[in-house]
């Protein structure tokens, strides 16, 4: 079973944003599956490397988008990127030094509570101004 299931209610219609969440969950999951099988460190890596780059990357193109339309908000949701992203770069550094399932399904849980509030709060807000 999935860690983070998609809803319809995660979409902003907006279908770049719309795409990259649906594989944002889709990233999220393969850490979380990976994890529980209890996969191998050069997997969990991988995983792992995957979900931070396409965070950067989705995070890279909603600030975009955001600077595009003007969003008067961008300052603030630009800075719950950064500090997010530093956050999960911080935790990836410390399971390339100490491999631990149990660290990876905390920040696993971690990141999807993070998308779910972000999405329904952050994004949802700017498209609801982009309107």
């Amino acid at each position: 079973m999935p860690l983070l299931e998609w809803k319809d209610e995660y979409l902003l219609g907006m279908e770049a944003l719309d795409y990259e969440h649906q594989d944002l969950f889709d990233c999220l999951n393969q850490v979380y599956e990976q994890c529980s099988r209890k996969a191998d460190y050069d997997t969990v890596a991988g995983c792992l490397g995957r979900l931070h780059t396409r965070l950067a990357a989705h995070f890279a193109l909603e600030e975009k988008t955001m600077r595009e339309m003007k969003n008067p908000h961008y300052a603030a949701h630009k800075a719950e990127h950064d500090r997010f992203l530093d956050e999960v770069t911080g935790a990836v550094a410390v399971f390339g030094e100490e491999f631990d399932h149990e660290d990876v399904d905390k920040l696993a849980h971690g990141v999807q509570q993070w998308i779910v509030r972000h999405i329904t709060t952050f994004d949802r807000q700017l498209v609801e101004r982009g309107r």
